[in-house]
Order: structure tokens, then C-alpha cells, then sequence
């Protein structure tokens, strides 16, 4: 009897330390929160107070809508939160010269700004993966915050129109690349953000002019999304389409050359 007593009393213990654990492990994630402004109010009230941490952003749109701006606008942003960031660079669109520019708006050092910003030019999606494999070390030596990817399905999408790359070999390498995306933002508590090309959309009358490549298999991986749609009178407009945490909402911004601005009436 007396066995049985204390093999119940040592179980309950068990089960006391296992549940303190778990409590701990909540309240750790929830005070290593973070966020990094876009630079626009307007945008961040969309996205309830700028990019999170422990999530992947999705943003896609037409040529000229500003997605390469935007990502090279959180790359002097990351800065100012002394965040290390690492770039993958898919379109070879990524340019010092504009981290320049919007530095010497923001009367910043530009060479201390570059110097925070970790960039990779990837050539094909076998490179990207590989890349991927590496960064995991980069990520814990540096205390990364940050993952900016312009854009995630550039390859997979010159893969789909290759002959001598089959279609199931080219949804199976960019399955491979967005698991390990996931993971590595899970694991490590990262923002991530993931420009997208696009193709059009032949619904009739769809506010959403063009979806991403790819849609069906970023969906099943991530859910914050973010439309960005230009009009022919110059005015452009950021969509939040789909979030697991706020509403579907928009609002508008400019273009200009010291970076994405607030609209003003």
C-alpha cells in the first residue's frame, strides 16, 4: 500500500512539473514578441502594428506595385531596431544604391545599414534549397531577426515552362524550400517576408487582379497575405487578404523615391 501511495504522490509531481514546464515555455514566447515597422502608419495599422515575429508574410502583386521597395524599406528599418537580417535575393533586383537613398532620407548611416543586411544571390531552386540548408547557421551566429525572400517562386515558376524539368520534380523541390522556410521561422522566431510573382486571375470582375504562383501550396504553409494593386491613376493600395489574426483590410500609399509614403487626401 505504502508503494502504491508513493509511486501516486511522485506521478502527481510528474505531471506538476510538466505542466509549470509548458506554462514557461508560453510565457517565454510570448515576451520574445516582436515586431518591425514597415515605415507607414497606414500600412501597419493594416497588419495590427507592423511585421510579427513567428510569422511568414506573403506579398504579392503586378511589376511597379512596390513589393522589392517595400522589402528594401524593412532592410533600413531592421536597423533601426538593430536587427540582423538575412536577404534572398531570387530576381537580382536587390540594390545598394536604394538602401542609400533611403538611408540619406532617413539621415542614416548607409554603409553601417548595408553592413546589417546579409544578402545572398540564389540562381536556381537546387541553389536556393542548398542556401537554406546553410542559413541555419548564419541565423544563430548572427541573432537574425529577420528573413526577407524576393521572391520565393521565381525558379519554380521557369521550372513549370521547362521541358526537361517535370512537374512533379518542380512541385516536390518547392515543397522542399517552403517546409524549410517554415521550420526556420518557427524555430527561430523570425519575421519573415516572401515576395511572390504573380499570374493573372480570369474570374470575371475579381477585386484581385493577379494570384500568386504557386497559390495552393504557399497556402497550405502560411496565411498572412498581402495584396498590393496599383491603379492607372497612380494611387496604390496594400490588401490584407487572409491572416489567422486580423481582418481583412486596405488601405492606400505612394511610391515615391525616399520609399513607400502615406497617402494623404
Amino acid at each position: 500500500m505504502k508503494s502504491n501511495k508513493s509511486s501516486t504522490v511522485n506521478f502527481k509531481k510528474s505531471l506538476l512539473i510538466g505542466t509549470k514546464k509548458i506554462i514557461s515555455e508560453i510565457e517565454k514566447i510570448k515576451r520574445e514578441k516582436f515586431n518591425i515597422s514597415t515605415g507607414s502608419k497606414n500600412i501597419d495599422d493594416v497588419i495590427g502594428g507592423g511585421f510579427h515575429s513567428n510569422k511568414t508574410y506573403i506579398i504579392f502583386g503586378a511589376n511597379k506595385t512596390g513589393k522589392t521597395q517595400l522589402c528594401h524599406q524593412l532592410s533600413v528599418q531592421a536597423y533601426h531596431k538593430s536587427f540582423k537580417l538575412i536577404y534572398l535575393d531570387t530576381e537580382n533586383t536587390f540594390r545598394p544604391e536604394r538602401i542609400r537613398v533611403l538611408a540619406k532620407t532617413q539621415e542614416l548611416e548607409s554603409e553601417k545599414i548595408l553592413k546589417n543586411i546579409l544578402v545572398s544571390k540564389i540562381m536556381s531552386n537546387p541553389a536556393f534549397l542548398l542556401k537554406l540548408n546553410e542559413i541555419e547557421d548564419v541565423i544563430k551566429q548572427n541573432n537574425v531577426k529577420i528573413l526577407i525572400i524576393d521572391s520565393i517562386n521565381n525558379y519554380y515558376r521557369f521550372e513549370l515552362s521547362d521541358k526537361e524539368v517535370s512537374f512533379f520534380k518542380a512541385k516536390i523541390r518547392f515543397l522542399k524550400i517552403l517546409e524549410k522556410i517554415n521550420n526556420l521561422t518557427r524555430k527561430y522566431n523570425l519575421i519573415t517576408i516572401l515576395t511572390a510573382q504573380v499570374a493573372p486571375n480570369f474570374i470575371e470582375n475579381s477585386i484581385i487582379r493577379e494570384l500568386p504562383v504557386g497559390l495552393r501550396y504557399l497556402n497550405h504553409y502560411f496565411s498572412e497575405v498581402l495584396y498590393l494593386n496599383r491603379k492607372e491613376s497612380g494611387a496604390a493600395y496594400l490588401h490584407l487578404i487572409n491572416s489567422h489574426q486580423f481582418p481583412e483590410k486596405k488601405t492606400r500609399y505612394l511610391i515615391t523615391n525616399n520609399g513607400i509614403e502615406e497617402y494623404k487626401i
